[in-house]
């Protein structure tokens, strides 16, 4: 699943490509993809494109919105015609499958979009667990509200707003922790795991024993490697590529994620170990880590 980094390279490539476009038309191939009436949509133009934590919010001029997550292997892809030899241009973020490259839309395809400059946008998905919501900005806010805490870059994500976060669930591991939604929004496995190494902590630790000069060290970690995310477009973790279809360039300063059996990057003469916490795939350094 694209995290922070990711779906921020989504959406700034993507308002390249739509802001000021007039829908004229919607085609929902899966239904359950979409929710909303589309007769809601069809006509407004694209005012803004923002993003928060992993979803992408297209804002219309009849003050209506379309809310995206792409989950597990959803794709947004932007396919215009130029008009002088009718070449076709593909911009795309997401999951790439294995018909990329297949004539639009393809077997994946569950909503397509189109504008008055003739360009359209397809929504694939190919395990069905992405979707799109046409929703009011009181709906959006109340969903922005109820599921995601602050993210890491805000400012006011302080110390003493994870401290209040962790009075609750003291006994909780710290990677669970920072991958809670409602508590570091964005963050997910690649960058939790790249945060606790810089931070040099044990993504085993429990929460009620981590100290106040490490929290300051974790925030610090988190905007760090959200910030380097950002930067690079994002990492290539499978398939991801951004909105020109490129891949990202994270992956190459990722110090621990699939870094399995190979030595500390810190010199300190251990191996980066993989186990499993909350069911996802942790890697760290048993010497660095404490």
């Amino acid at each position: 699943m694209p995290e922070l980094p990711e779906v921020e390279t989504i959406k700034r490539g993507l308002s390249d490509k739509i802001v000021g476009q007039k829908i004229t038309d919607i085609e929902i191939l899966w239904h359950k993809s979409f929710i909303g009436k589309k007769e809601d949509v069809i006509g407004a133009d694209v005012a803004d494109i923002v993003r928060r934590a992993k979803v992408i919010q297209i804002k219309l001029s009849n003050n209506l919105n379309l809310l995206f997550h792409l989950k597990m292997t959803g794709q947004i892809i932007h396919e215009h015609k130029v008009k002088n030899d009718g070449e076709i241009i593909d911009f795309a973020g997401g999951h790439p499958s294995h018909d990329w490259h297949a004539k639009l839309p393809n077997s994946n395809t569950r909503i397509i979009f189109t504008f008055d400059d003739g360009s359209k946008l397809f929504f694939n998905d190919m395990r069905k667990f992405g979707w799109c919501k046409v929703l009011t900005n009181e709906e959006i806010n109340a969903i922005y509200k109820k599921d995601y805490g602050l993210e890491p870059l805000d400012e006011n994500f302080t110390v003493e707003y994870l401290l209040e976060k962790a009075k609750r669930i003291p006994n909780r591991n710290i990677k669970q922790f920072l991958m809670d939604q409602t508590i570091a929004a964005g963050m997910g496995n690649i960058y939790t795991d790249e945060t606790l190494f810089d931070a040099k902590i044990s993504p085993l630790r429990k929460i009620k024993d981590i100290k106040i000069s490490e929290w300051k060290n974790l925030i610090s970690s988190m905007q760090k490697v959200l910030t380097l995310g950002i930067k690079y477009g994002g990492t290539t973790d499978s398939d991801y590529v951004n909105i020109d279809g490129k891949k990202g360039g994270m992956q190459d300063y990722l110090k621990v994620y699939h870094r399995h059996n190979q030595f500390c990057p810190n010199s300190c003469g251990g191996k980066i170990t993989q186990i499993r916490i909350g069911g996802r795939g942790t890697h760290w350094c048993p010497n660095c880590q404490k």
